[in-house]
């Protein structure tokens, strides 16, 4: 019964299950390799860090980044973030979208808290950049909205407002990295069409097609670079 509620899970929504499947073995890798919250650890895995990206060109860590957390109720909220938001955007946008939008909108977060020097990681900024997508998008076609379409709606910006609010107020919080995705996804929800045409179709395809070999490269990168010594 559970085995058969996962399959029809990843049939449904496979994209956000794989995703959710991902950073959870990337997770394993952390605990294996010393600790998820072992700085030398995140480090050596490919987190965020403005030396090594900046100094060393070491560019994919714009990408690994958005897959590794820190600590397991780091993983925990984000995954259930990223069970939430994934399925909706699935829902609105499609499969091609949902994976695009979460890797542009993760590295544009990532790209922002460069401004730092400090070592990050978490799919944080991919989820405010989706959670952005959808509230633009729902705003730009506010006028076809269902009632329960213009409740949801109400729903995002309350909780996309409570989210920010919520970044500053806690110590710790990478609030650029949730910023520059939030920022990302509004500009992108904002641009993407309604599901009605086989050119948006073709155009998500090959975005999603780009994001998911931006993965395999910037993981097979994190797998074969050393730390500078």
């Amino acid at each position: 019964m559970q085995s058969t509620r996962i399959g029809k899970a990843f049939a449904t929504f496979p994209v956000t299950c794989g995703l959710l499947a991902l950073i959870g073995a990337v997770f394993v890798v952390e605990v294996l390799a010393g600790g998820s919250e072992d700085a030398q650890v995140l480090a050596r895995l490919g987190a965020n860090y403005a030396p090594l990206v900046i100094g060393h060109g070491q560019w994919w860590r714009l990408v690994t980044s958005t897959l590794m957390h820190i600590g397991l109720l780091h993983l925990l909220v984000n995954g259930w973030a990223l069970w939430q938001l994934g399925r909706l955007s699935e829902i609105t946008f499609g499969r091609a979208t949902t994976l695009a939008l979460f890797v542009f909108t993760g590295v544009a977060g990532s790209f922002v808290t460069l401004a730092t020097v400090k070592l990050s990681a978490g799919a944080s900024g991919a989820l405010f950049g989706i959670e952005g997508a959808l509230v633009a998008f729902f705003l730009r076609h506010r006028d076809r909205l269902t009632p329960a379409g213009a409740n949801l709606l109400k729903q995002l910006l309350g909780w996309s407002m409570a989210m920010i609010v919520f970044s500053f107020l806690v110590p710790g919080i990478d609030v650029l990295g949730h910023l520059g995705g939030f920022g990302a996804g509004l500009a992108a929800g904002w641009r993407i069409r309604p599901r009605v045409s086989a050119e948006s179709g073709q155009l998500a395809r090959g975005a999603a097609a780009a994001a998911a070999f931006a993965i395999v490269v910037s993981i097979a990168f994190a797998m074969l670079t050393d730390l500078p010594i």
